[in-house]
Order: C-alpha cells, then sequence, then structure tokens
C-alpha cells in the first residue's frame, strides 16, 4: 500500500524548525535581554508547532490513529515508532512548556527560558527521526 504522505510539507516544517535551532544556537544566554527573550520565547514555541505539525502530517498520511491533542501525537509518533521514548519524553515536556508560552507567558521565568532555549538536541533529533523513519516507509515503497 503506498501511502499520501505530504512530504514537501514535512520537509518544508523541519527546514524550519532547523531555523529556530540556529535562532536558539545564536541567543546568547549570558546577554538576555528583552529582545532576546522574545526571541527565544517564539523560537521554542515555533519549534514545538514545527513537531507538532511534523507529527499531525505524518499521522494523516500513514493512517495512524486519530490523535485527541498534541501529546496524543507525541504518544503516537513513539507507538509507530518514529520517535524512541527518550525523545517523545523530552517532547512532552516541550509540549507542556508550549502551553505556558501560549496561555502564561506573563509568567515565564529566565530561566526556564534559558533551560527550553537551550536544548537544540531534541529538535536536532527529532528531524532525524522522521528523516529516518521517511527513508525507511520509502526503502520499502510504501511513499514515494
Amino acid at each position: 500500500m503506498i501511502y499520501e504522505v505530504n512530504t514537501d510539507r514535512i520537509d518544508r516544517q523541519l527546514r524550519y524548525l532547523e531555523k529556530c535551532i540556529q535562532v536558539l544556537e545564536q541567543a546568547r544566554v549570558e546577554e538576555m535581554n528583552q529582545v532576546v527573550e522574545f526571541a527565544v520565547a517564539r523560537a521554542v514555541h515555533l519549534a514545538v508547532e514545527c513537531m507538532i505539525d511534523v507529527g499531525s502530517v505524518m499521522i494523516d498520511g500513514f493512517i495512524m490513529r486519530d490523535p485527541g491533542g498534541y501529546l496524543d501525537i507525541v504518544d503516537i509518533l513513539e507507538d509507530e515508532q518514529v520517535i524512541d521514548s527518550s525523545l517523545a519524553s523530552r517532547i512532552k515536556e516541550k509540549v507542556h512548556f508550549r502551553d505556558k508560552l501560549v496561555r502564561y507567558y506573563d509568567e515565564l521565568k529566565k530561566e526556564d527560558l534559558e533551560q527550553y532555549g537551550q536544548d537544540t538536541e531534541t529538535y536536532r533529533q527529532f528531524i532525524q527521526s522522521v528523516e529516518s523513519y521517511l527513508e525507511k516507509e520509502r526503502a520499502l515503497g510504501n511513499i514515494e
């Protein structure tokens, strides 16, 4: 069975996630002024959105079970072996932090921004995991 997976959309989202990583790596924590805080907050927010969007496109394209929310998207990616349990756990932490960024932005602490802003390895591993999964599915003839 050939799945209709929008790999172009996934590629665009992964490239945008790389831009978020670049912003986070360029933001100097020791120079955390208001502009840098806003840049880090936005880059982390968009990085999480990229991962969720990629997951959603994969779930739709590969006809995986319907998610009930953002955390469920991460669970499905883990269940379908797109990502491992360690990565899933770290992504879930970021999804919870996304809630603060979106709903409780006025309560953000500089320490939280530093912690989540410095962890670019999670995003890099997500990109690698998704690309590996897609390569495997291509090799099996499941996607074009």
